[in-house]
C-alpha cells in the first residue's frame, strides 16, 4: 500500500507536496513566505514546490547513480529554469522573492541495492527497526539550531508583550527570520530546496536498515501531533497510518490546533499549518 494525506491551512494555497515514481518516495514542505510578493494569486513558496514536484517526477526514478549533491544540483537548476521561463527576471521584487523562497525536502530513493533517505529541513522519515521493532526517525539534525533560534524569538517576544496576538509576535521576530533564511544552502548553513542548490558539505544521506518493509514521511505540520501537540507517540502515529487512519489524524490534529488558536500553549508560528503525511510499503515502491 502506497497512500498519502494532505491538508492545507492558507487560502494561497497548500505549500506542501508529496509524490512517489518507481523507485523514490517524497514530500516536499514550502518555507512560511516573508516576501509579502504576489504570484498570480499564490506565494514564492508555491510556486517552488510545484517546480519541485515536477522535477522530481521527472527525474526522481533516475536518480539512484547520483549522488545527493549531484542529485540536488539537477533539481535546483531545473527548478530555476522552470520559475525564470514562467516569471521572467525583470521585476526585482518576484526575483528576490524567488531566491529567498524555500522547501523542506526528504526523499527515499532506491541506492545501491537499499534504500537511501536525504532529510532537508524539518520533514521526518519514520520506520520500525527490523531487529528491535523500534520505532525510529530521521531528520535534518543540521536544521535544528536554526528552529530553535527561531522559537527562542517568538518566545522572547511573548513574554516581553503577552497580550499580543500571533500576527504581532511574529512580525515582531521578522529580523530572525531573514537571519536564518540567509543561511540556506551556505556553509555553516542549513540545506533546503531552493533556486540554489545547497553545498555537499550540508547533505548526508542515511540507507534504511535491511529489512525494512514501510516508512511514513511527514511534514512539520503533521508531525506536530507527537513532537509539539503530544497527541501520541510516534509509535502509535506509524501505526494508526499504517491503518489507514491518516485522514482522522490530521482531524484531531487541526480539533487542538483549534483549541490554541494563539499557540499561548504550544508555541508556534501559525495556528494552522500545511500538514502532510505519506506512507509506503517499500515492496510496492
Amino acid at each position: 500500500m502506497i497512500y498519502g494525506v494532505t491538508g492545507g491551512a492558507s487560502r494561497l494555497g497548500n505549500e506542501d507536496r508529496f509524490g512517489y515514481r518507481t523507485g523514490a518516495a517524497w514530500v516536499l514542505d514550502g518555507a512560511t513566505d516573508i516576501s509579502g510578493v504576489d504570484f498570480e494569486g499564490r506565494t514564492a513558496a508555491w510556486w517552488l514546490v510545484e517546480a519541485y514536484q515536477a522535477e522530481l517526477q521527472d527525474c526522481a526514478q533516475h536518480a539512484a547513480t547520483n549522488d545527493a549533491h549531484s542529485l540536488m544540483a539537477h533539481l535546483a537548476a531545473g527548478v530555476a529554469e522552470r520559475l525564470h521561463a514562467r516569471f521572467g527576471t525583470d521585476d526585482r521584487s518576484k526575483t528576490a522573492a524567488l531566491e529567498q523562497a524555500s522547501t523542506a525536502l526528504s526523499l527515499v530513493r532506491r541506492r545501491r541495492g537499499g534504500w537511501a533517505v536525504l532529510c532537508l529541513a524539518d520533514c521526518p522519515v519514520l520506520f520500525r527497526d527490523p531487529l528491535t521493532g523500534a520505532m525510529r526517525i530521521l531528520a535534518d539534525a543540521g536544521f535544528s539550531p536554526f528552529e530553535r533560534r527561531s522559537l527562542q524569538a517568538l518566545e522572547a517576544a511573548r513574554l516581553g508583550d503577552p497580550d499580543a496576538g500571533l500576527d504581532r509576535l511574529v512580525e515582531s521576530v521578522r529580523p530572525v527570520l531573514l537571519a536564518n533564511r540567509a543561511s540556506m544552502n551556505r556553509e555553516r548553513g542549513y540545506a533546503v530546496g531552493a533556486l540554489r542548490a545547497p553545498p555537499a558539505s550540508l547533505l548526508q544521506e542515511h540507507m534504511l536498515p535491511e529489512g525494512v518493509d514501510a516508512f511514513v514521511i511527514l511534514s512539520d505540520g503533521f508531525s506536530r501531533w507527537y513532537d509539539l501537540l503530544a497527541l501520541g507517540t510516534p509509535d502509535t502515529l506509524f501505526a494508526r497510518i499504517e491503518r489507514g487512519e491518516a485522514a482522522q489524524v490530521l482531524a484531531e490534529l487541526r480539533h487542538a490546533e483549534r483549541n490554541d488558536p494563539d499557540a499561548t500553549r504550544y508555541l508556534r508560528f501559525k495556528m494552522h499549518d500545511d500538514a502532510t503525511c505519506l506512507y509506503v510499503r517499500t515492496n510496492e515502491l
